[in-house]
């Protein structure tokens, strides 16, 4: 994969994760990604826990491979300096609040007349248009808006981890390399609005049809095949699937329960969803006093699909992660031997190494890429340090 956008230049205006980890998918296949960053403070999620030894590991998981340099762009010349880089680049990705680069002097209309074939990435909670398009969102906002929000009897949760934030992430790359193949004919640059709202609703896309032909009660409720969910082992928690009939089966020759073993149920998948809480009882009686990785063996054994919640560590110790190449251990700045992070989520046979670089120290490319992109000269990147610009 590194290389395979070699030649491609991104300016990344971005924050927190969403916007981060679009520019983070971008590097790692090869494009030149730059960051602008606050001279002093740097992006705010260079102070978001967890930390080691004062060191940000958040910032680190979502900004490998890139470039940073610093300038307030609060500033006349910080704004004059963005342009420039602007300029001389194919992509421009942001995740403001909407309106913000309009109000920066930096809104598409304007970006394009700095560069017409800019392709420009917003990633924002709702997009840039209708009635919500003002509100601020996070990740559990959005969880809970789209519907993805886990709803069980009383208790509600979303799940762990901000997997809307990285799914916005994904629509945002996808949009790109889409811009990028378009541009590559066309010549021509466009602008791509990412919802997040929209991208996670996609999740639900069933359930609307089902909301809307049976009712939103129904849809709440309705399962497509049991049993299966969550067993509480002796030391933690692992999911089945025992849905579907040939699977069912095999649950019936590893348990040798009454309920499970009624006719009604073989075969009888209407039957089964009827009566899944009843099914799934059943299953964690049986489970009782086992562990995880005892739960697991048997499941395996008895070709049940299962996996085990993983804690982090289990996480970091998966071995067939491992194997594949999908956990590296990615250099950091001022942690020796670096730490463990997910590298790049798919493979490709044309592309079989990767190159993982340390996320940037705040303004370490700054010279590299105002000298050698901007023609700046030594005497002048200093008179902006002294004006507290870069």
């Amino acid at each position: 994969m590194s290389g395979i956008l070699e030649g491609v230049r991104v300016v990344d205006l971005t924050r927190y994760i969403a916007g981060p980890y679009c520019g983070e998918l971008l590097a790692d296949m090869g494009a030149e990604v730059i960051k602008i960053e606050k001279p002093g403070t740097g992006e705010i999620t260079r102070t978001a826990g967890p930390w080691k030894d004062g060191i940000s590991l958040f910032f680190q998981s979502v900004n490998r491979n890139k470039k940073s340099v610093t300038a307030d762009m609060r500033t006349a010349e910080g704004l004059e300096i963005a342009r420039k880089l602007i300029a001389k680049s194919d992509v421009l990705i942001e995740n403001f609040r909407a309106g913000t680069m309009e109000k920066m002097g930096l809104g598409y209309e304007e970006v394009r007349k700095i560069n017409p074939s800019i392709i420009m990435v917003s990633i924002t909670g709702f997009g840039q248009s209708g009635p919500l398009r003002d509100r601020l969102a996070f990740d559990g906002i959005i969880s809970s808006m789209s519907g993805v929000t886990r709803m069980e009897g009383d208790h509600v949760e979303r799940s762990k981890g901000p997997i809307h934030d990285y799914m916005a992430a994904m629509y945002g790359t996808m949009g790109t390399i889409l811009a990028l193949y378009e541009k590559r004919e066309t010549g021509k640059g466009q602008y791509i609005d990412v919802s997040m709202l929209a991208g996670s609703s996609m999740i639900r896309s069933m359930s609307i049809a089902d909301a809307y032909l049976n009712g939103d009660e129904a849809a709440m409720v309705s399962d497509d095949s049991a049993p299966y969910g969550y067993l509480r082992a002796s030391d933690g928690w692992i999911n089945y699937h025992a849905g579907t009939n040939p699977i069912y089966r095999n649950l019936l020759k590893l348990i040798d329960s009454p309920v499970l073993h009624q006719e009604k149920y073989l075969d009888n998948m209407e039957q089964r969803v009827a009566d899944a809480k009843i099914l799934e009882a059943e299953v964690q009686k049986w489970s009782e006093g086992r562990t995880c990785d005892e739960l697991e063996a048997i499941f395996i054994e008895y070709n049940i699909p299962c996996g085990i919640v993983a804690t982090p560590g289990r996480l970091m110790r998966n071995e067939h992660l491992r194997v594949n190449g999908y956990i590296v251990q990615q250099p950091v700045h001022g942690i020796e031997g670096g730490a463990p992070f997910i590298g790049f989520p798919f493979r490709m046979s044309g592309h079989p190494e990767l190159e993982y670089r340390a996320a940037p120290e705040l303004g370490e490319n700054t010279e590299e890429i105002y000298q050698g992109v901007l023609g700046m000269t030594e005497q002048e990147i200093q008179a902006l340090r002294e004006k507290g610009v870069v």
